[in-house]
Formats: structure tokens, sequence, C-alpha cells
């Protein structure tokens, strides 16, 4: 067995065998014969034990990176899940395509981003699995199924968030639109001024987030809108400069907060407003890779939002001294995906992040309460602790996601021990 670790060193794993597919005629071959369970692994940039095994296989997508217009009027592209979004993201460019949201990570290959639920920020725009139109699933058998919203419509809406259970989603048809450019602006609010109109200010641009720098009475915002004015130089990414200055002073003044929240405070009101226009490509990402965090991150119902955030910031500053990583505060638009946490609800994600290699569980266990009390619903490739049985009040739709997965896996060929958990499905016989 070989050992495998994700991107923030918090999940192993050692799997029998690792495979690598070119083709589709490769990966049904693949399902058939390799040791079970099979864990498609994508770039690793999970936090929550997806990939976790014991024997059985990794699943790499590697042959599958095409990226092809769609013919017809509509706009669209046909994509191999085993694209990572940054080769993805120019390729649709040059085909006069482009993705109508983004988040701001893009190393994740599109097979990931669409089985966790990844999304961006917007209140008018979903998920990476609400882009999908159409998703070309392999099931246990090895069998190849095409899905889509009118064909095979319960497949299409239990497996577009499938966590890599049921089947595996080969490629997948993208709803896009034509490129544009985006007026991009980093500015900085108060907390209080934050709490005081949360949701309007996230319903007030295209995009817009928010990071609080925690211990610090200081949030950065990012918002952006589209234009036709023309691009301009974007400014050098130093989030990780800030970060590493955010744990120096936190390793200095964690004895003294209010010390602390001084000078961070006065520090970041001398912050210089940024802004640039680029496009829609070279726009959204940044810079996460140089200080490795963990991260979990909750979707809450906009009317609860504000209080869940003003009680997490509140617990963390008071409990965590040691805790610089800023929280990030988004939001998405609802869809109709069973197994996404933006079923049926419009909501506000709350991540809070801690460096990697530092104790996570502790922070997980106290702010989890409260993101579950205001009626949460988990990032499933972010660190929670929920089972099956928490789950399934939570997802109205959870038990018809997990028969369509029983039928079209009968033999659990894709159940890890861990979607045994959350799932509630069958161990691989």
């Amino acid at each position: 067995m070989t050992q495998w670790k994700n991107w923030s060193g918090n999940v192993q794993a050692h799997p029998q065998a690792h495979v690598h597919v070119a083709d589709e005629t490769a990966l049904a071959e693949a399902i058939r014969q390799s040791p079970a369970p099979i864990r498609v692994c994508g770039a690793g940039h999970s936090f929550s034990p997806l990939l976790e095994t014991q024997g059985g296989t990794h699943l790499h997508l590697d042959g599958l990176t095409q990226v092809q217009a769609e013919p017809g009027d509509t706009l669209a592209a046909r994509v191999g899940c085993g694209v990572r979004l940054r080769d993805l993201t120019p390729q649709l460019h040059a085909l006069g395509q482009a993705l109508s949201n983004m988040g701001d990570i893009d190393a994740q290959r599109v097979g990931g981003a669409l089985a966790t639920g990844t999304h961006g920020t917007g209140c008018s725009f979903g998920t990476y699995s609400a882009m999908a139109r159409e998703l070309v699933v392999f099931d246990g058998q090895g069998q190849r199924l095409v899905a889509t919203p009118e064909r095979e419509a319960d497949v299409f809406h239990a497996m577009a968030v499938s966590l890599g259970t049921g089947g595996i989603v080969s490629e997948a048809v993208l709803a896009t639109e034509a490129p544009y450019c985006l007026h991009k602006r980093r500015f900085l609010v108060p907390l209080e001024a934050l709490l005081d109109d949360l949701c309007g200010l996230l319903h007030s641009k295209r995009c817009v987030e928010f990071f609080y720098i925690t211990h610090s009475g200081m949030a950065l915002g990012l918002e952006s809108h589209c234009t036709d004015d023309a691009c301009t130089v974007r400014p050098a990414d130093q989030d990780q400069e800030g970060l590493a200055q955010l744990r120096l002073l936190g390793q200095c003044l964690g004895w003294a907060p209010g010390l602390r929240r001084w000078v961070l405070n006065k520090a970041l009101r001398g912050h210089v407003q940024e802004t640039f226009i680029q496009d829609w490509h070279k726009a959204y990402a940044s810079d996460r890779d140089r200080i490795r965090f963990n991260e979990t991150e909750y979707h809450l119902p906009e009317a609860n939002a504000t209080q869940a955030l003003r009680e997490v910031i509140a617990l963390v500053e008071r409990d965590f001294p040691h805790v610089y990583f800023p929280m990030e505060i988004r939001c998405v638009a609802a869809d109709d995906l069973w197994l996404s946490p933006f079923y049926q609800r419009a909501s506000v994600s709350i991540a809070v992040h801690h460096e990697a290699g530092k104790p996570f569980e502790a922070l997980l266990q106290a702010v989890e309460p409260i993101f579950l009390r205001h009626a949460g619903r988990p990032h499933w490739g972010k660190q929670h602790s929920l089972t099956a049985a928490e789950l399934r009040p939570r997802y109205p739709r959870f038990d018809d996601a997990v028969a369509v997965r029983r039928e079209l896996d009968p033999q659990g060929r894709f159940n890890s021990p861990y979607m045994q958990r959350l799932l509630d499905l069958p161990a691989p016989h």
C-alpha cells in the first residue's frame, strides 16, 4: 500500500492501488477490475476524509481533460472531469466562452468541484454543479449513463453533487456565457458596519465576499462587477505575505488581545484600496498555496447568517487567540440538486480556517454547534462531524439521493467506511 495525503495534510489514505485512466474505456475497465472501495482522486483540495481508505483504489482521471464547445447556438462546453479549473478557463476563453462565476481557488479538478458542491460568491450564482446541463456517469458495473434534467432526471439531480458515490462522473456539459471583464475592488469595512447590513452588502454587487480579519474588528471586502472598460494591471497578490504578518502578530501579542486588536486595526486602516480590471479567467482566483490551512464551512439561511457570524467571531476571539486566519463570508444562490447544500435555499457561507498542522478539532467542536443551531449545512469538502442521521433532516431529498446511489452501485464499489457513515450506504460486497 502507498500513502496519500491531501493538500493540507490532515487526511491520509493507504490505497492498495493507484489507477490512472486515459479514456472512458479504461475507466469502465478500472471500475470492474479494481479493488474496492474505489475513490476518485482529484487535486486533493478537500479537507474532509472523502479519499480516506485503507486498501481499495484511488482512481485518477488524468486522461479525461477534453474541453470542447457544444454544437448549436446555446453557449455550453463539454468538459472532461480530470481537467483542472486553472487549465479549463483559458481554453474556454479561447473558445469564446466563460464560466459565469468561480471560487478563489482554481487548483481543483472539475470532477472534484462538481462532486463536493464547490462554489464562488454572488447571490445570483450557484455552485459549479449548478452550471451542469448533462452528466456522463459510469455506474458500479462500469456501464455508461447520460443524465440531464429531462432524461434520467433522478440520476442527474442525485449525482450533480455526487461525493464520488453511486458512480463516477467522467464528463459534464457546463452552461457558459460570453467572455466578460470584471472590475474588482478590495476595500475595508468595520466589523459592526458589516454586521449591521451583512446581507444587503452581499447583494450590493455582482460578486461580493468578505474576509473578517480575526481579532481586528475589521473585514476585507472584495467586490466585482462586469465592465466594458479596458483591462488594467492586476496588483501583485500579497495575501500570503499578509497571512505571515498576522501569524507573527498572533505569536507576539496573543497574550494581549486589546493591544493586538489596536495594532491590527491601526495597520489595516492604513490599507490602500486596490482596484483592477481583468478578463474573467484572470480575475477570480488568488494565491492560496504557500501558507496552507484546514477549514470548516457551513451554509446558512440568509436570515440566520448575521447572528451566527456574530456568535462565531465572539467565540473564536474569546477562546482561540492562536487562530489568525481570516473568516470568509460568501453568498450562493439556491438550486434543485438533491445533495447540494443550497438545495431550495439561498445561503450565506461562513468559513473558519486554521493553519495546517495546528490542532483543528477543538476549534471545529466549538464553532460547529453554532452553525448547526442556525440551520447550517456543511460544505461536503470541508471538515465537519456530521453523519447520515444528522444530515438526513437537513436535506429533504437525502433518502432519494441515497436510493439512486444504491441502484447505480448495488455492490457498493465506491463506498469507503467514511462514505458509509456519511450517506448510510452499505459496505462493498
